[in-house]
């Protein structure tokens, strides 16, 4: 996952959820067509940007895994641009491919070293992972950087006010995320992150447990968890209000569980 940048300090804005809800909107990719938006963005990030795949590995700038299939995915797209400015992904533990195994599992499965907190010792059908969180460097650069590693992008003149809520943009993704694991009924999350990134989210009060040994992949990143319910208990009061945004935002996206 890529870093998330440090909050606007209160001083700076008077309303995280009004600043992050004038600019940007939380969305569920239901479409295909809103799906592939969420693939260029992990291609521009992943493979052209950050160089984590391989750029031939992305089929028609669309970069995918067997897992998306059975996934859900999350955006935050930019209001007044029509950009999708980021996105995410939550993946069941169960009904992918390979059978009943995470993404972490199958590629640091290895470094999951708790005595208790590990997907094989919880029963599938209350497991998934968050992962593929990707900001578009569009939303992560210094006001005034207009050429990136991956071409200039068309986003309009931004203002200072808007600027400053572009760091909500990855907390806003996990929050998204945080709402498709309430919605689908698997509370127990797993994540590949930084230590760094670990460290910020504790900040905003999604405190993650690191469940695994640092590993390098895509970066000095360890395996982590947090139970759903705590995860929101959790929230500072700013996020909880906006944790409550994006819960509107996306009412009646997913269709209802099954009994």
């Amino acid at each position: 996952m890529t870093p998330i940048q440090r909050l606007p300090h209160s001083s700076e804005r008077e309303s995280l959820t009004d600043s992050f809800g004038q600019f940007f909107e939380p969305v569920l990719a239901r479409s295909e067509e809103q799906q592939r938006l969420a693939f260029k963005v992990r291609c521009d990030v992943y493979c052209h940007e950050f160089h984590y795949e391989r750029e031939e590995d992305c089929d028609c700038g669309l970069e995918m895994d067997e897992y998306d299939q059975d996934a859900v995915h999350g955006l935050v797209v930019h209001r007044p641009s029509g950009q999708v400015a980021g996105c995410v992904r939550v993946v069941p533990r169960g009904s992918e491919a390979p059978p009943g195994e995470l993404p972490l599992e199958r590629h640091c499965g290895h470094t999951l070293k708790h005595a208790t907190l590990r997907p094989s010792l919880i029963p599938n059908a209350g497991i998934c992972e968050i992962s593929r969180l990707a900001v578009h460097g569009s939303f992560r650069r210094r006001s005034g950087e207009r050429v990136s590693p991956i071409g200039d992008v068309s986003v309009p003149d931004i203002s200072t006010t808007e600027r400053r809520s572009f760091p909500l943009v990855s907390v806003a993704l996990f929050l998204v995320a945080t709402n498709v694991v309430k919605l689908t009924g698997k509370p127990h999350v797993f994540a590949m992150m930084e230590p760094r990134l670990a460290r910020l989210l504790k900040r905003s009060g999604l405190v993650f447990s690191p469940v695994g040994a640092i590993t390098d992949f895509h970066g000095r990143r360890a395996a982590h968890y947090i139970h759903v319910d705590n995860a929101i208990a959790g929230l500072n009061t700013d996020l909880t209000e906006l944790y409550g945004f994006i819960a509107d935002s996306l009412r009646g996206a997913m269709p209802p569980r099954p009994s």
